[in-house]
């Protein structure tokens, strides 16, 4: 009996640790010097969550702490803030991966179910997201 209920133990334990999450955050400078910021949790090297703000310059917040004060929806031809757009961009991430986001010359998605809800430039957040990728898989 005390055999079988250390096994059990043994064998719960080494299951627990398979499928372990690692976190990652990386910045990136863009041209504008406005800094990306994204940070991801990965199970099993594919990306469960991940989140993306921008620095504004001359602005003590970011884009998603400024929220609608932003004001980007006037300018919006989708009559979206930029907080929205980006957390529309985080959900895509997470059910169709990274890898499978295509970009313009622009650096916006050319992905159709993408620009439903994000017509913002997102090349600064796939290379952000890539590395954040890179360092929770190096913390390993």
């Amino acid at each position: 009996m005390i055999m079988k209920f250390f096994f059990i133990m043994v064998c719960s334990f080494l299951l627990c640790g398979c499928s372990s999450k690692m976190e990652g955050s990386a910045q990136v400078m863009q041209d504008n010097g406005e800094i990306t910021t994204a940070k991801v949790i990965l199970k099993d090297n594919k990306i469960q969550e991940v989140s993306i703000d921008e620095t504004v310059a001359d602005v003590d917040k970011t884009k998603k702490q400024l929220q609608n004060s932003y004001g980007m929806k006037q300018a919006s031809s989708i009559g979206k803030e930029w907080y929205e757009q980006v957390l529309f961009f985080e959900d895509y991430v997470k059910t169709h991966g990274i890898e499978n986001i295509k970009t313009d010359e622009k650096g916006k998605s050319v992905n159709e179910d993408l620009k439903t809800g994000c017509t913002i430039r997102v090349d600064t957040f796939i290379e952000a997201i890539k590395q954040a990728e890179m360092d929770a898989k190096n913390k390993k």
